[in-house]
């Protein structure tokens, strides 16, 4: 069962980089001089990647204490090929160290599952290939007729549950909108930072009609035996129905190892490599859908 500081997590699933812009406005004056810059032994580079506790199937230590997970796998792929780049991995805790050791310079690559954003974008060096993808779908009560996907969700003008403002499903809903100007879901912005989680018990009370969610974490949380939020599984039902791509996040000051990265991850999703990881560890091929691109 997932602890509760787990749970508070899981809404930086989707999150803007907003807690590492305020830790690198604060006045100081940041040494983001790191490992990578100063280990030049043998002409390779170290690569310092943090990843976070409680993220399985993304990045865990196994019952040997070897360290796995989809994101790691593909990474160790990526480190293989490149040759000028030694990856070492270190385990941050959570999102918001993730994020704050990036901005100070102690990490150069974070693994946060995360999607694209604007802010993002801006804030950080994002490969233009993608490191993975993750399934999204829609959350309705149980019975509910002829709204299983976003398409028929706003044809019908049901009530989306509202979606923290800058968080990364809040890109999705919106870019869908931009793609289809006659058709659109009302999408509503809110500052709550416990809208991700309440989103299931306000559509299982009927308060919204329909919340979006990524299919892990719905599984992991409300289908699963013990989830925090196993008690609504009797009163929803989950319709995967977009697959939008997930990045490492890589520090600004860092595009050559984006761009590096990139090449590698290109070739790895072309050939089918990433699929194969998402099979394996997710159980389905989480590129199975139109994604959202890196755009």
């Amino acid at each position: 069962m997932r602890n509760k500081n787990f749970i508070k997590k899981l809404v930086g699933l989707g999150l803007v980089a907003a807690l590492t812009l305020s830790s690198v406005a604060c006045g100081k004056t940041v040494d983001n001089t790191t490992e990578a810059d100063k280990d030049t032994s043998g002409g390779v580079k170290k690569v310092k990647v943090a990843w976070q506790s409680n993220s399985f199937p993304l990045a865990y230590e196994d019952d040997n204490g070897n360290l796995t997970g989809y994101e790691i796998e593909v990474l160790k792929l990526v480190d293989e090929q490149l040759t000028d780049y030694e990856f070492e991995y270190e385990l941050a805790g959570g999102q918001d160290a993730q994020y704050a050791g990036l901005s100070s310079g102690k990490y150069d690559l974070v693994l946060s599952n995360a999607f694209y954003t604007k802010e993002r974008d801006e804030a950080y060096s994002l490969p233009k290939n993608p490191l993975g993808a993750s399934l999204v779908g829609i959350i309705v009560p149980k019975g509910t007729e002829g709204v299983q996907d976003f398409e028929s969700a706003a044809k019908a003008g049901i009530k989306l549950a509202p979606i923290l403002a800058g968080d990364g499903l809040y890109y999705v809903v919106y870019k869908y909108n931009e793609e289809n100007p006659d058709n659109q879901i009302k999408l509503e912005a809110t500052d709550n930072a416990d809208s991700f989680m309440n989103a299931i018990s306000w559509v299982a009370d009927g308060r919204y009609d329909f919340a979006v969610w990524p299919k892990n974490y719905y599984e992991q949380l409300v289908v699963a035996d013990g989830g925090d939020l196993h008690e609504y599984n009797d009163k929803l039902d989950f319709y995967d129905c977009r697959s939008v791509y997930t990045y490492p996040i890589i520090s600004k000051d860092k595009p050559e190892v984006a761009e590096a990265i990139s090449e590698v991850l290109g070739t790895l999703k072309d050939d089918g490599t990433l699929s194969e990881l998402s099979q394996k560890f997710y159980g389905y091929d989480a590129f199975m859908y139109d994604t959202v691109k890196n755009d």
